[in-house]
Formats: structure tokens, sequence, C-alpha cells
């Protein structure tokens, strides 16, 4: 059992948000949690996950969510407190901060149905491929 206040996880700072890490996927067999914060004007990368779906639980500030589907489907949405976001496997997505000045805020729970991924098991091995994706050196702190 793990108990840790939200703010609490190790930090790595993304050149377009930074994910604070509550549960890495290394201590699970199935699942991590992080915070995600993005400053207004800032989004994350566009990307999907093979691998994983994921739960967004946004916190605080506003955002908006875009989605392509699987099947070609493209999908907008506006985010704010208190929402509940589903991102199925193979769904590329990107979120936007819109609110200023403050950023936008979520919860983000991965589930992995066939377990943590033995390319990337770790926190840190996840995160050296976000830094190559978006060419920015390493850097959890």
């Amino acid at each position: 059992m793990l108990k840790k206040k939200i703010t609490a996880g190790k930090r790595y700072q993304f050149a377009t948000h930074i994910n604070d890490i509550l549960l890495p996927r290394e201590e699970s067999e199935c699942l991590e949690a992080f915070l995600v914060v993005i400053e207004p004007g800032q989004y994350t990368h566009l990307h999907k996950h093979v691998e994983n779906e994921q739960i967004y639980y946004v916190r605080s500030g506003r955002g908006k969510a875009k989605y392509q589907y699987a099947d070609g489907r493209v999908a907008e949405f506006d985010l704010e407190p208190e929402d509940v976001v589903h991102v199925p496997r193979n769904t590329l997505h990107q979120i936007f901060c819109t609110s200023a000045p403050e950023p936008l805020t979520y919860l983000c729970i991965d589930g992995f149905p066939e377990g943590i991924p033995q390319a990337e098991p770790t926190w840190d091995s996840h995160a050296q491929e976000i830094y190559k994706l978006q060419k920015k050196g390493p850097g959890g702190t």
C-alpha cells in the first residue's frame, strides 16, 4: 500500500509540461499515477499509447483536449475542474492549457492491461523516451 501527498512525487520537467510521479510503474503490476502540470499557452506533444489507457481527473485550471481515435474519428472538448476523461489505447491525443495565469493540473492514472511494458519498465526509462521525442535533455529532478 502507498500513501503520498499529491505534490510529493519525483518531478520530470519536459519541454511542454511537468509530471510529478505519485505511483511509479516499477512499484505496481499494471498501474502508474502522476500529476500533470501544463502552464498557460503550453500543451503536451501529440502522441498515443499502444500499451496503456489513461484516466484524467482535472484538479485546476482550464484546457482543451484533442483526440483522433484509431477508427479515424476526431473529437475536441474543453476541460475544467472535476472533469474525468478517458483516453483509450491507440488514440492520438494532445492536451492544451487555456487558462491564464493558472496552469492546468490533472491527475493521470495509466492502466497497462498486459502489465508494465518490458521496453520501458521504469519511469526513468519512459522519461528518456519522452525527452528523445521532444529533443530535450534528460532531467528528472
